[in-house]
């Protein structure tokens, strides 16, 4: 159920009008049926939400109704009046904008002249009305609740502020329909909070929104429906307040998720435990370390067979303590012993011959080579294992990612597939792969399920819970409290520092033992 009754049951929305529909569209690539006739309807005014697993067709609808993609049929209607949408100025002329998880903002522009680019007010001489264009740029951000220097870069501003400049910039068009994908991805629970009540204003205005996110609390709480994507096609639609988030799971991925991990996070009741505990035995030892500006003076042990979450507010230093770990980021001072003996890790080759292996935050920078195949990425930490006189063996490479392709129940049409073309999910199951071809001993993740849907995060989980079964150790660096709540026990970082020290017992359903230590 949403959190907040009276703003799902509102209303002004009983007989609002339809001000968005989509009928029968589809769209194909090169045999891939993407969206197979999706029918959704939109009433003024609302928020609805848009949710399924990655390769449901949410974001090819989004790219049809911001004019990215072309349909093969079906037909678009805003405010009861048909549209085409043959670019994104067609979606922008009919009131559609839309805002992406990559901002669309200049840093090197003032804050006035991102609002009003390509709309800039002129004057005879000497060109731009500039107290104008100041003026109707702080019209525009008054309409969202944001007090900003518009004379000031935009590049000056926090994530939070400048996603205020682009509602606003999107507000100064006359938008009547917002798309928004993914908005709070970079966002702490604070800015989120504050972006809630600003959509809500601006729904209340008669603005209505599209809304995209893999995490289903923000749904329940800010949304009044949600459609369901399955397969390129509509699954379900429900009102949030005759629902609940476990519901709507199992739409998305076509079964019930009796038993599972997620029903488990989704029922409000202790959070499941991806770690089987541990005995005593120390494995790794952390003490004082520090990297000037993000770390401070860090200390802990870290114990065979634990599943141990670092938690805290994106940019408090749970990241950066995971490089460190995984040997991505050097440190300044302290120690690091593994196994009662000092290791440098200054490298991520020294880090590997330790037993380390990682799973970064932003796995296609750094986790993967793009056009490399799935079975070269799944063998690059580990090639001595399949060459002989310095000549590498493509069966036994191939053999060996497909066995552990099938044992991951990986999506993948064979292991010579680029790593490009793979889902989100997909992807770091092979990452996951290229440590158990290693037999690492440590896993060190960070933000492991941040963008993917929710099927591949239940999928996440039970494969570090399986590694951690096993004997395999599991550090889990997340700015999501869910999944921190899942750890055998948590650190709880802020401002670089460890702050607090909770095992799982201490953990409350809601996380508030861990959020009321961020300080």
């Amino acid at each position: 159920m949403s959190s907040d009754p009276a703003w799902a049951e509102r209303a002004s929305l009983r007989d609002a009008p339809e001000e968005l529909r989509v009928d029968g569209v589809t769209k194909g690539y090169l045999g891939v049926q993407a969206l197979a006739g999706v029918d959704i309807s939109v009433v003024r005014g609302s928020i609805h939400a848009l949710a399924g697993q990655n390769g449901a067709g949410k974001s090819t609808l989004v790219k049809i109704l911001s004019g990215a993609e072309t349909p093969d049929g079906g037909t678009v209607c805003v405010g009861g009046r048909a549209v085409r949408l043959r670019s994104p100025q067609d979606a922008q002329d009919a009131g559609i904008q839309t805002i992406y998880q990559e901002l669309s903002l200049v840093p090197q522009l003032s804050v006035a002249e991102n609002i009003l680019l390509g709309d800039l007010p002129r004057k005879a001489f000497p060109g731009v009305d500039w107290p104008t264009m100041r003026h109707r740029a702080t019209d525009a951000l008054d309409r969202v609740g944001f007090a900003l220097d518009v004379r000031e870069p935009v590049g000056n501003f926090s994530v939070a502020e400048q996603q205020g400049v682009e509602l606003a910039k999107a507000l100064h068009k006359e938008a009547r329909v917002l798309l928004l994908d993914e908005p709070t991805s970079a966002l702490p629970p604070p800015d989120v909070a504050r972006l809630f009540q600003v959509l809500k204003a601006l729904a209340e205005q008669g603005v209505t929104m599209l809304y995209i996110s893999h995490r289903m609390d923000e749904l329940y709480e800010l949304c009044d429906a949600v459609s369901v994507l399955r397969d390129g096609r509509l699954a379900k639609t429900v009102a949030t307040v005759d629902s609940t988030p476990s519901q709507v799971v199992s739409e998305m991925v076509g079964k019930s998720l009796k038993g599972s991990l997620a029903e488990a996070a989704l029922s409000g009741e202790r959070s499941p435990r991806l770690g089987p505990g541990h005995d005593g035995t120390v494995l790794m030892s952390v003490r004082d370390v520090g990297q000037e500006g993000k770390l401070d003076d860090i200390s802990f042990d870290l114990h065979q067979g634990e599943v141990l979450g670092i938690a805290g507010l994106i940019g408090s230093g749970q990241s950066e303590l995971a490089s460190v770990l995984a040997g991505t980021r050097g440190r300044d001072s302290g120690e690091i012993t593994l196994d009662g003996r000092p290791v440098a890790l200054a490298s991520p080759r020294e880090a590997i011959r330790a037993g380390i292996g990682l799973l970064p935050q932003d796995r296609k920078t750094h986790g993967f080579v793009p056009d490399m195949s799935v079975a070269g990425n799944i063998t690059l930490a580990s090639l001595p294992m399949f060459s002989r006189l310095s000549v590498r063996s493509d069966r036994k490479e191939n053999a060996a990612a497909a066995r552990l392709a099938e044992r991951l129940d990986m999506k993948i049409s064979s292991v010579a597939q680029p790593m490009k073309t793979l889902s989100g999910g997909t992807q770091q199951k092979a990452i996951l792969a290229r440590w158990l071809v290693r037999s690492a001993r440590i896993l060190v993740c960070d933000e492991p399920t941040r963008g993917v849907d929710v099927g591949a995060k239940e999928d996440m989980y039970e494969l570090i819970r399986d590694f951690a079964r096993q004997g395999g150790t599991v550090v889990i660096a997340s700015s999501e409290i869910s999944e921190a709540m899942m750890c055998d026990r948590v650190l709880v970082v802020a401002r670089g520092r460890v702050v607090a020290e909770l095992d799982h017992d201490q953990m409350d359903p809601h996380g508030e033992a861990i959020v009321a230590r961020f300080g």
